[in-house]
């Protein structure tokens, strides 16, 4: 079986979900490697091509104005749906908690400060988190939630 590695964006409400039920429900937007990618990055290598689509992931969030959160997922070839040829976006169906190999945390969530995330900036800094610490991560962006000048 052939997987691609997406990075899912996720809200604190996924999150939880994924917590507790151990599944995101589809169907999800995602971001992968993807021709936009490669061709934005000719000289790149995987790892490199792999960055540029979290750092979409995370920018999508970041100019929504939401909690930075992405799941690292690995999605079976055909379960992942092409989106617009000009960037890195996907769909994916729903993604159980066994697919998700990481979670990359924006510098909002772990210093508990919603404004720790510049829209301005070219790179968003993340934190990683192993899945085994899911819990802990729900914990922090419950946290933040409950930071003051939060809405």
């Amino acid at each position: 079986m052939t997987t691609v590695r997406c990075y899912v964006p996720v809200t604190p409400e996924q999150l939880a979900r994924l917590h507790d039920e151990r599944t995101l429900p589809g169907p999800l937007t995602a971001y992968a490697v993807t021709d936009a990618v490669r061709s934005a990055h000719p000289s790149g290598d995987q790892e490199e091509w792999e960055y540029a689509a979290m750092q979409e992931a995370a920018r999508s969030l970041v100019d929504a104005g939401a909690t930075v959160l992405v799941a690292a997922a690995d999605v079976e070839e055909a379960r992942v749906r092409p989106g617009p040829v000009t960037d890195a976006r996907v769909e994916v169906d729903d993604v159980d908690l066994p697919r998700i190999a990481a979670l990359h945390v924006g510098d909002d969530v772990v210093t508990g400060s919603p404004d720790a995330v510049g829209a301005e900036s070219p790179e968003i800094e993340l934190s990683w988190y192993d899945t085994t610490e899911l819990a802990h991560v729900l914990e922090l962006t419950r946290a933040l939630a409950g930071a003051p000048g939060d809405a």
